[in-house]
């Protein structure tokens, strides 16, 4: 999908084909993203909401954003940040279903039993990262993002995001190993 061609389709020609297109493309892992933040999914799809209608009502100026994936994953954490302040709901950081799917090919009831207990350790091996790291890994590892991009949306620098990744990626090997030695 040729994001740039829809962002001047929208912006130019107010292309609504090009704009549910747009939004289809982008909802979901911004709706993902948002949750991790409020941990309500009703909130989080209100927030991706308004940040898509907002990409509607720039007109014209929607052309002078450089990286629009970045534009609206940053406008969501901020949306996220603000609801967060405003309602006074501080909860924990928690990234859902971040396990892999694809450790163990199961095909026993044994197999199956391992690969539930691989997955539930790797997720709360997620689930204990530090807040900063969990969000890192997730960006990266689960959303593809780059480097680049991370630091933008959290506004750190590469070498932190590099930094929170090797962090999360070492304490998330341990859960393997720990698991590999349990299973022989």
């Amino acid at each position: 999908m040729d994001i740039t061609l829809l962002q001047e389709q929208i912006a130019i020609s107010r292309n609504e084909d090009a704009y549910k297109r747009l939004f289809l493309h982008f909802y979901k892992g911004l709706v993902r993203f948002a949750d991790t933040y409020v941990r309500q999914s009703e909130v989080a799809e209100e927030i991706v909401s308004d940040a898509m209608l907002k990409v509607w009502t720039m007109q014209e100026s929607l052309l002078g954003v450089r990286n629009l994936k970045v534009y609206l994953f940053t406008a969501v954490k901020n949306a996220a940040i603000n609801y967060l302040v405003k309602n006074r709901n501080y909860t924990t950081w928690d990234i859902d279903h971040i396990a892999p799917e694809t450790f163990i090919s199961p095909t026993t009831p044994e197999d199956e039993a391992i690969s539930r207990e691989l997955k539930h350790d790797f997720a709360t091996a997620v689930r204990q990262l530090p807040p900063k790291c969990q969000m890192v890994y997730k960006l990266v590892r689960e959303d593809s993002f780059t480097y680049k991009e991370v630091a933008a949306i959290m506004d750190i620098s590469e070498n932190t995001v590099d930094r929170h990744l090797n962090i999360a990626m070492r304490r998330l090997a341990e859960v393997l190993k720990t698991h590999r030695r349990n299973i022989r």
